[in-house]
């Protein structure tokens, strides 16, 4: 018997090959054909087998009793009705074969139901088969076959019923320990064997083929989405996916020479595997169908979860409906497989670089679950078993021992020591059950806790995530808007703040028209001063804000503020003083154009709120040294008007300006306070704020800078000895590259006036056409304009360092409108040298090309 089943087995694998080959050979179509006439010959055959099995034993009238002495009926039906998760396992394969669908999807359906009801009619025919295979002498099948979901077994002769039979199984041979092939046998004869033979070959064959075509395909699909080897995913010149087809013929070549114990673990963990697809996609149906409101999948939905969920219960946990259970050794491997299968989405996961498979959570904590009920399921059978095991050892023991005494081995107290022993094991693997299912239950409830909070984590997350693009988006459209309209503002303001410059230059001008264009200029330079304050705001706001540390003396910058301020504190009659004599160390490496502005900000305020006849002082002192690092302390205090303690809480916030009759006269946009700090913390420092209402305000900064020395100041500076010397620039010719043609002449008018030969290009690739025909050495410095028709300034500075010889080291100097960090590291990463912003000071231009010269 072992040779003729190892040989089945070894048959079984050559069936694979041959089918692999087949359908990689034959192509798609003829595997359809084939696949078709066998299914036609596996149901035909059991009809037929059916008939005459139904002619022979006259009708259905020997079918009594309906059900087994064993269990109740409803259990015993319920014990059959949880295969029904196998009938979804074909029809799910149909979603691995979408593509070979060329039929409408509405007769899908039809072709379900109709399949159904074949096989429940295959199903009923075979068992109807079993239960009429009677011999002559019993009064019916009740004393002659047990029915059970797998098979019903034919009483050998000798057996006065089916429990003697049961209990000696291993000791029957022959046809007759198969009901249903018996049956046949005793209505056709030898041609009955050779009909039913053929139908369960042909069967074989379908579901080899089915599975073959189904694994393939999603092997197939899962190359296609990039989670499986590319090669797997080829489709032949016969319109099949061979490499998958050969890649599963070759796994399940060897699986069939382990012997039909292979086959038993097969048919559990596909129960099993099958109950979970079934629940999860009705899970999938129910919560689909909740959103698009379809009432009637939402019921269907709901009743496929309630099933999955106790055909599971029945199927996995042991005693909890029926005695019936899988193996021990299933389990196990059931564990195994789950394990595997937690793997391989990991592995998936990995591969998923589109996060396709980032909802897929629920895969994986059902994973989880299933382990851990598994687990305790197989460590309860295996602790019953040994006990019960134990149990028959130490009865066998106690009988041995009691006929040692003298005692009968049946008698009344040997027997009833026995069943004590056996009934108190029992009540102890019952105990195990109780404790485990309540443990199982106490981990199922805490998983579920935890996954919930974790369901919610999640959502804000998502929430979060959603924000935060959202924000991102947002924040970069301020910024594009900012941006064109700091460019578009700015581009007349160089034409207002450069004729007014231009004009102011002229001699012999009337005292109105001079004092009407300082007037100009003045309101010029508060409009620009609103313009950067908002883009310095949006920087910030954008994290986009950078220092640009540079070496820096800081009497220097003490002096170039009193500069400025002097004159307006003189207009309003203030007393002014700026004092940074105890500075030790006044060369540092710090970002002087913010760090000019923090000053610039705190002395204007003190100007505008401080009335005439008070006092404004600034003073810088050095507070100590460390480590080559400089610690100081900005005071700027004034005898103004003073803030009330609940503004003086917001002075820092943006937008903040307290409301009285006499601040609403001051012009301002609330923000210089907010940019201040934001400043001087980027510097890592600290300010804070002391003020009484019509007493004054004090700000005081507490900074710190590395320290440098004069010659590291001199090179950044370009300082000269003698300051009043200016340079002339008569013979220096530069390249102007503007497309504004307003722009262009104000431009052109400053450099010409301060000396320079000026040539004129309307775009960069003008300017690139001029410079390639130019003779070396021609022009000095080219001011390159970024925004331009035909070529942008970037592009034509690329265009340019790309030269060959002197002329791609020709400084370039970007005059744009464009004021952002993001746009001064494109000129320099484009090739240029320097930036001056527009509106541009003629001295701040001029300043900027005697630098590169």
């Amino acid at each position: 018997a072992g040779y003729t089943i190892y040989f089945g087995e070894v048959l079984l694998s050559v069936i694979v090959i041959a089918i692999t080959c087949g359908i990689c050979v034959l192509g798609k179509k003829l595997t359809k054909l084939i696949q078709t006439v066998c299914a036609l010959i596996l149901f035909c055959g059991i009809v037929v087998s059916f008939i005459s099995v139904l002619i022979h034993r006259g009708g259905l009238s020997n079918l009594y009793p309906k059900f087994s002495s064993d269990g109740m009926p409803v259990v015993q039906v319920f014990e059959i009705a949880v295969l029904a998760p196998w009938a979804y396992i074909g029809f799910e394969s149909i979603s691995h074969s979408a593509k070979e669908f060329k039929f409408s999807r509405k007769i899908t359906l039809p072709i379900i139901i109709f399949a159904l009801l074949t096989a429940a009619f295959a199903y009923i025919m075979l068992t109807v088969c079993a239960a009429l295979a009677v011999p002559d002498g019993y009064n019916n099948w009740g004393e002659y076959i047990m029915l059970t979901v797998c098979a019903a077994l034919a009483v050998p002769d000798g057996y006065n019923n089916w429990g003697e039979y049961i209990s000696s199984l291993g000791t029957v041979n022959g046809i007759k320990g198969l009901p249903t092939f018996y049956a046949a046998e005793q209505a056709m004869g030898t041609t009955g064997l050779i009909v039913l033979g053929i139908s369960a070959f042909c069967g074989i064959i379908t579901a080899l083929i089915a599975n073959y075509v189904a694994l393939g395909r999603l092997i197939h699909a899962l190359s296609k989405d990039r989670m499986a080897p590319k090669r797997l995913g080829d489709i032949s010149k016969r319109g099949v996916p061979s490499s998958a087809f050969i890649c599963v013929a070759g796994i399940s070549f060897i699986i069939p020479l382990f012997g039909r114990t292979a086959i038993g673990w097969i048919v559990d963990v596909t129960t099993v595997g099958a109950t979970l697809v079934y629940a999860y996609t009705s899970i999938s149906a129910f919560k689909v169908a909740r959103k698009i409101k379809n009432k009637a999948i939402k019921i269907t939905g709901l009743a496929g979860t309630v099933f999955a969920v106790i055909f599971g219960v029945f199927y996995i946990i042991p005693e909890f409906w029926s005695k019936s259970s899988m193996p021990t050794e299933s389990y196990l491997i059931l564990i195994i497989w789950s394990v595997l299968g937690m793997v391989v989405f990991r592995v998936f996961i990995q591969k998923d670089k589109q996060r396709r498979l980032g909802k897929s959570e629920i895969v994986w904590i059902i994973l989880l679950v299933l382990i851990m009920v598994v687990s305790f399921v197989w460590i309860f059978q295996l602790t019953c078993g040994e006990a019960k095991w134990i149990a028959g050892e130490i009865n066998s023991f106690q009988a041995q021992q009691a006929e040692k005494v003298g005692f009968d081995r049946n008698s009344d107290i040997v027997t009833s020591t026995g069943e004590y022993i056996t009934s108190r094991v029992y009540e102890f693997t019952d105990l195990i059950l109780r404790n485990i299912f309540i443990q199982t239950l106490i981990i199922l409830i805490s998983i579920a806790v935890i996954f919930s909070i974790f369901s919610v984590i999640k959502k804000r997350e998502k929430q979060i995530e959603a924000e935060r693009l959202l924000a991102e988006e947002s924040n970069k459209a301020k910024t594009t808007f900012l941006s064109n309209m700091s460019h578009d503002i700015r581009t007349p303001m160089n034409a207002i703040t450069g004729y007014t410059a231009l004009a102011l230059k002229e001699e012999n001008l009337p005292d109105n028209i001079r004092e009407y264009l300082e007037k100009i200029d003045i309101s010029g330079t508060h409009l620009l001063s609103l313009i950067n304050d908002i883009l310095d705001m949006s920087r910030i706001e954008s994290g986009k804000m950078e220092l640009d540390p540079a070496p820096a003396d800081l009497h220097q910058i003490m002096d170039e503020v009193y500069d400025i301020f002097a004159m307006q504190m003189k207009s309003k009659k203030i007393n002014f003083t700026v004092d940074s004599s105890e500075i030790n160390d006044q060369y540092i490496i710090c970002d002087k154009n913010r760090l000019n502005r923090i000053l610039l900000n705190l002395t204007s305020n003190a100007c505008k709120f401080t009335p005439s006849g008070g006092d404004v002082s600034i003073v810088l002192h050095q507070t100590s040294a460390v480590q080559g690092k400089g610690f100081y302390e900005l005071t700027v205090s004034d005898t103004g008007i003073g803030m009330s303690p609940e503004f003086a809480k917001h002075i820092f916030d943006a937008f903040e300006r307290e409301r009285s009759s006499t601040v609403s006269k001051i012009q301002g946009t609330g923000l210089g306070m907010s940019i201040t700090k934001n400043f001087v913390e980027l510097m890592g420092g600290s300010i804070v704020v002391h003020t009484q209402k019509d007493k004054g305000t004090t700000f005081i900064v507490n900074l710190s800078f590395p320290l440098t020395d004069v010659s590291e100041v001199e090179k950044v500076t370009g300082k000269r000895d003698n300051k009043e010397e200016k340079r002339d620039f008569s013979g220096v010719k530069l390249l102007l590259t503007e497309d504004n043609p307003i722009n262009c002449e104000i431009a052109k008018m400053v450099l010409t006036q301060e000396g320079f030969s000026v040539d004129t290009a309307e775009n960069g690739r003008e300017a690139v056409d001029i410079i390639t025909s130019a003779p070396e050495d021609t022009y000095s410095v080219i001011l390159m304009d970024i925004q331009m028709p035909v070529m942008n300034g970037y592009e034509a500075a690329m265009r340019i360092r790309a030269m060959k010889g002197a002329k791609s080291k020709i400084p370039i100097i970007a005059l744009t409108a464009n004021t952002f960090e993001d746009d001064r590291k494109a000129a320099i990463e484009a090739g240029m040298n320097s930036q001056v912003s527009k509106p541009f000071q003629p001295e701040q231009l001029i300043s900027a090309i005697e630098k590169l010269l």
